[in-house]
C-alpha cells in the first residue's frame, strides 16, 4: 500500500467522526413548484485539476488513467435579493505558476488559467459586495478563493464548518489559509436543505459523504429548466454510472446523497451538471455570457 493510499484511507476513517442530522429538508413538491424568480447563472472557469490516478475516485477504473477535469465556480444573480457565490475554484495566486502545482504526494497538478477575481470583475461583480458564498465544501479546488468572501453571509452545513477550523481540518484535505477569513464572517449553519433567497429560487441541499457537510445546489432558471450543481457529488460521468465512491469519502453518507439526488432528478425533471467533469464543461456557456 502507497503512502497516498494509506493517506486517503486515513482521512476516510476520520470522516467517520462528523455527522450532522438534518434539521431542514427541501420536499420534492416545493422543488417542482415552479418560480417566477428570473435569477442569471454564471459559469466562471476557476482551474483545472490534472488527476493521474482516475482510480481514486471509482475503484472501477484502471489504476492510473488520467483525466484533466474542470474546476468551475458560478454567480447566481437575484433580481433583488442580491448575489450569491457557489465554490471558489483554486487560488488565484496559482495563475502564476507556469507549470501547475504538484498536490497530494503528485497525485495531482492544480493550475489556474484565468482568475477569478478577474472574471468577477468583467460581470460588475465586486467580492465584498457579494451577497452569499455557499461553498460546496472545502477542498482547495472549491475554497481556494474564499477569503475573498469574507464580508458575504457563509452558507455552510455546520458539520463542515467545525471541522473546517479544528485541528483536524488538514486530516480532511482541508486547507485553513484558503478560508481563514470565513472563521469569523456572518454566517448561517445548516443543518441540512436551504431555501436561499426565500422564493425557491436556489435550495441548497445537503449531500454529505464526500466531506462531513457537503452540498449541492438546486437552482429554478426560468428558461434552462432545473439544475443541481453537483460539487464532489460525483467528479465525472463514469462515476455517476457506476456510482463509483471516491476512496476518502464515507461510503454510507455519499449511497444517502446518491439516493436523495436520484430522488430529486426523477420527480422534478432537473439535469445535473457534473461540476468537474470535462465534456460537461466543453458544453457549457462561460461567463460573461449567462444562463437563465
Amino acid at each position: 500500500m502507497n503512502k497516498l493510499t494509506k493517506s486517503l484511507l486515513k482521512v476516510s476513517g476520520l470522516m467517520l467522526l462528523s455527522t450532522v442530522a438534518a434539521a431542514e429538508t427541501a420536499s420534492i413538491e416545493s422543488l417542482q413548484a415552479k418560480s417566477a424568480t428570473q435569477i442569471k447563472l454564471y459559469v466562471l472557469d476557476c482551474g483545472a485539476v490534472q488527476a493521474r490516478d482516475l482510480s481514486v475516485f471509482n475503484p472501477k477504473i484502471d489504476k492510473g488513467v488520467q483525466m484533466d477535469m474542470a474546476v468551475p465556480c458560478y454567480v447566481v444573480k437575484h433580481p433583488n435579493k442580491g448575489t450569491l457565490v457557489w465554490d471558489a475554484g483554486l487560488s488565484d495566486a496559482m495563475a502564476s505558476e507556469k507549470n501547475g502545482v504538484e498536490f497530494y504526494e503528485g497525485a495531482f497538478n492544480l493550475s489556474v488559467n484565468k482568475t477569478m477575481l478577474s472574471q468577477l470583475q468583467e460581470i460588475g461583480i465586486e467580492p465584498e459586495k457579494v451577497s452569499y458564498f455557499a461553498p460546496s465544501h472545502l477542498h482547495v479546488d472549491h475554497s481556494g478563493n474564499a477569503n475573498y468572501f469574507a464580508d458575504s453571509t457563509l452558507l455552510i452545513q455546520q458539520a463542515e464548518y467545525q471541522v473546517a477550523f479544528s485541528a483536524d481540518a488538514a486530516n480532511y484535505g482541508f486547507d485553513i489559509t484558503n478560508y481563514s477569513a470565513l472563521k469569523d464572517a456572518k454566517r448561517i449553519d445548516l443543518q441540512g436543505d436551504h431555501d436561499v433567497f426565500g422564493d425557491g429560487s436556489a435550495v441548497i441541499l445537503s449531500t454529505p459523504g464526500h466531506s462531513p457537510g457537503h452540498q449541492s445546489l438546486y437552482l429554478k432558471l426560468p428558461e434552462t429548466g432545473p439544475v443541481i450543481l453537483s460539487g464532489d457529488l460525483y467528479h465525472f460521468e463514469k462515476n455517476r454510472q457506476d456510482y463509483g465512491i471516491p476512496v476518502w469519502n464515507d461510503k454510507k453518507s455519499t449511497i444517502n446523497s446518491f439516493a436523495k439526488i436520484d430522488n430529486i432528478l426523477d420527480k422534478p425533471s432537473a439535469k445535473l451538471w457534473i461540476q468537474h467533469d470535462p465534456e460537461e464543461a466543453k458544453s457549457m456557456r462561460m461567463s460573461p455570457a449567462f444562463y437563465q
